[in-house]
């Protein structure tokens, strides 16, 4: 059997990588790829559908295990680079697209207690807000502020709800080791937040 170790990697390099490996692998070799952020897996899983080829996945100590079948003839005609394109963020016909950069649990700099008041207020504001943005992104320690017992959950869901976008930093969710204290949200590749950030008009960073 074939490995490919894909760990650390974001998109497109796991994608990229697993391609290789099957082009590599003997005819009828399984491939086994290591994943260890869900992005990622998400992206291979699609990836592997639609080339039709079968596949099992597993869970060892959070990295996620693919197990592909090669087959004797398999030719892999899907490009792997459209899988890592994210769905854009788009608003409706004549309206820039708006979308609120999140990088902190706190608001402002200086006093932590009075910054995390403000970020309270900032969210119970922001559903309020007509229009609402298009995406709201997590990132750095901004990703607590979606975990399952943070002040402004609600108003989060609230605004997923009214069909705002959350995108979830992975990496950074990874550091904090709050994988499974996430209700709400997309976990999300730097390659897609950055791309989410590339298409607004206008970014809110509070």
């Amino acid at each position: 059997m074939k490995t490919v170790d894909t760990r650390g990697l974001t998109c497109p390099a796991p994608l990229i990588r697993t391609r290789q490996g099957l082009n590599e692998a003997a005819p009828g070799e399984d491939v086994q790829v290591l994943i260890d952020n869900p992005t990622s897996l998400s992206n291979v899983r699609r990836y592997l559908s639609d080339n039709r080829l079968n596949f099992t996945v597993s869970e060892e100590g959070g990295l996620s295990v693919v197990t592909v079948s090669r087959g004797e003839n398999s030719e892999l005609s899907a490009n792997e680079a459209e899988y890592c394109t994210p769905a854009a963020v788009t608003a409706p016909s004549g309206r820039k697209v708006t979308v609120v950069a999140v990088t902190s649990e706190k608001m402002g700099s200086g006093d932590d207690e009075l910054g995390t008041k403000l970020m309270v207020s900032f969210f119970r504001t922001l559903v309020m807000l007509e229009p609402a943005p298009d995406a709201v992104v997590f990132y750095n320690t901004g990703v607590k502020l979606a975990t399952d017992d943070s002040q402004v959950l609600d108003h989060i869901r609230e605004l997923a709800e009214k069909g705002v976008s959350i995108y979830l930093c992975t990496t950074c969710i990874n550091h904090f080791g709050l994988k499974d204290r996430l209700p709400v949200g997309s976990f999300s590749d730097m390659y897609q937040i950055l791309n989410v950030l590339k298409d607004a008009d206008h970014i809110i960073r509070p």
